[in-house]
């Protein structure tokens, strides 16, 4: 989950700076990573020994957030983009309560966690 949020940050600074196709980028490597995480371990069980089933909370969190993201992106609006980015981590967050772990808050990032990346969509390489 970590190459999860990674990807997630930075596709946050790619939108941010309106890099659209790196913003893409970073969007289909959030999903890619998503269902690589779900492949390694498509069940959890809680702490009363219930099965969590990520594969299903996946497909909603495909079907909702990431279906909302992938609009705003082509679409080119960055507004929508910050509206989508807050649900997806919203749902982020409710499948880590039903993982049993709430202390997994995630939150709007506050810097790129790639710092070789360019997200000016204007820059040329190299500088």
């Amino acid at each position: 989950m970590i190459s999860v949020a990674y990807n997630a940050n930075n596709m946050w600074f790619a939108a941010d700076a309106e890099n659209w196709p790196l913003t893409q980028f970073y969007w289909n490597e959030t999903r890619s990573h998503l269902r690589w995480a779900v492949r390694i371990i498509p069940i959890r069980k809680d702490s009363a020994g219930r099965e969590v089933n990520l594969p299903n909370i996946l497909q909603a969190f495909e079907n909702s957030p990431l279906s909302q993201l992938q609009e705003a992106i082509t679409a080119k609006d960055h507004d929508k983009f910050v509206d989508g980015y807050r649900f997806m981590l919203e749902n982020c967050y409710a499948c880590h309560k039903a993982a049993e772990k709430p202390y997994l808050r995630p939150q709007i990032p506050e810097h790129p966690d790639e710092s070789t990346i360019n997200f000016d969509p204007n820059a040329t390489w190299p500088k």
